[in-house]
């Protein structure tokens, strides 16, 4: 800018041009004819005022348009005059950010559909940490109570620091008949690491009809809504279940949850299509995603692992888990490899008298607690085999028995199984 058009120096020539105006009257305009000037005084030439482009004059007779810049607008009005921008002030940009802000916002999240718990914005709560349910309340499920705290250790501890209970959501604890709840309660244990220590996995064989995929949808919304640290404990998780039920899943789902969680079914679509969702979910951020579960056929699952095995993921279900009795063919092998420490196995059908069948499901949900497949053959297979067969002596059926309780006992511990012997209590009286 030039020096001339600063403000600093257009305020100086106001105030000069307002003092000529002011003297004028001392000065005469008549001569002596002799040359000589009355009073002494010698009359001052009036300058001549300059004029812009697009100038606007006021009233005092100077152009207020030169104490503006043809790029900026001036700090502060010069005078009591106001500032008259000129024309070309009002460009092409201001017009453009005025047709952006005019637009609806939309955002930027592929299927994106709002956030898992439907609250929304407010003031924070004052006070302590708190339980995301009231773990008080008549038939709240528990999950969690955080250890008994004396009065010493809550003045030392940080309040930050302070764990809280882990509640059901009350939407799903009071439908949950009494096997149910204790299902819950067994899942929930087994991927936190409470029921085994450092293993995160277990094994749901009730019966068709107790409410697995109820009791699995509670443990799924539980863990990406809370934990006992204040926040979820997942952030997405993946339902691996046969092609045929990938939409009922999506609807059971969206039946017990009412539309509070979003789900990304894969059960049709190009082989890019696909790709491109799998990307989106697995590289997005927390549940910002919108969908934070998916849930894709056994095929699909190992048709696109390539992309799958690329992030992390809070937890996995399978379901017709006897799918997975062969730790020898591709689909087990995916998922196996999949960066997923949570693993819940579902199966209605009665483990097979096999022993390489019952590690291979095993092994999948809690690698390493039976070692690995030549260890389990020289541990426990080889001598249970012994002694069953009909040429085997008394000490090997002795060491088989043995052997086999001592299997029992370790995978009891990440199994659960009920019969329909449960429903008798609910069924009409004949």
């Amino acid at each position: 800018m030039r020096r001339s058009l600063a403000p600093s120096t257009a305020a100086k020539q106001l105030n000069d041009s307002s003092d000529y105006e002011n003297d004028s009257d001392d000065y005469d305009d008549d001569d002596d004819g002799d040359g000589s000037k009355r009073n002494g005084k010698r009359k001052r030439k009036e300058k001549p005022k300059k004029v812009y482009a697009n100038a606007k004059i006021s009233n005092k007779g100077y152009d207020t348009s030169q104490f503006i810049s043809s790029f900026r607008k001036a700090l502060v009005p010069i005078g009591n005059h106001p500032v008259i921008m000129i024309g070309s002030m009002n460009s092409e940009h201001e017009a453009f950010i005025r047709s952006l802000l005019s637009q609806p916002f939309k955002i930027p999240i592929p299927n994106y559909k709002g956030p898992l718990s439907g609250r929304g914005l407010g003031v924070r709560r004052s006070g302590g940490r708190q339980s995301l349910y009231d773990p008080e309340e008549e038939g709240a499920l528990v999950l969690y109570t955080p250890p008994e705290l004396s009065e010493h250790d809550k003045l030392k501890i940080d309040k930050d620091k302070v764990q809280v209970h882990v509640v059901v959501d009350p939407v799903l604890s009071k439908i949950l008949r009494p096997h149910q709840r204790e299902g819950v309660k067994f899942l929930y244990d087994s991927v936190t690491g409470s029921q085994i220590e450092n293993y995160n996995g277990c094994i749901m064989a009730d019966e068709m009809g107790l409410g697995k995929t109820l009791q699995c949808i509670t443990l799924l919304w539980t863990l990406l809504q809370q934990g006992p640290d204040c926040k979820p404990t997942i952030q997405k998780a993946i339902i691996v279940c046969p092609a045929s039920l990938v939409k009922n899943w999506d609807k059971e789902v969206y039946k017990w949850l009412n539309g509070r969680l979003g789900t990304l079914p894969i059960d049709s679509g190009t082989k890019a299509e696909v790709e491109a969702q799998l990307k989106t979910f697995m590289f997005s951020q927390t549940r910002r995603s919108g969908s934070p579960v998916l849930i894709i056929s056994y095929e699909a699952f190992r048709s696109h692992a390539a992309i799958l095995h690329k992030g992390t993921v809070g937890l996995i279900m399978c379901d017709e888990g006897h799918r997975l009795k062969n730790a020898e063919n591709q689909t087990y092998d995916a998922l196996f490899k999949l960066d997923c420490r949570r693993r819940v196995l579902l199966s209605g059908t009665p483990i097979q008298n096999d022993l390489l069948e019952y590690f291979s499901l095993v092994h999948f949900v809690n690698s390493g607690i039976l070692g690995t497949s030549s260890e389990f053959r020289t541990r426990f297979e080889n001598p249970i085999r012994r002694g069953r067969d009909a040429g085997g002596s008394d000490k090997e059926v002795q060491q088989a028995q043995e052997k086999l309780q001592e299997l029992n006992q370790i995978v009891n511990r990440c199994i659960i199984r009920r019969t329909q012997a449960l429903l008798t209590k609910y069924l009409p009286v004949k």
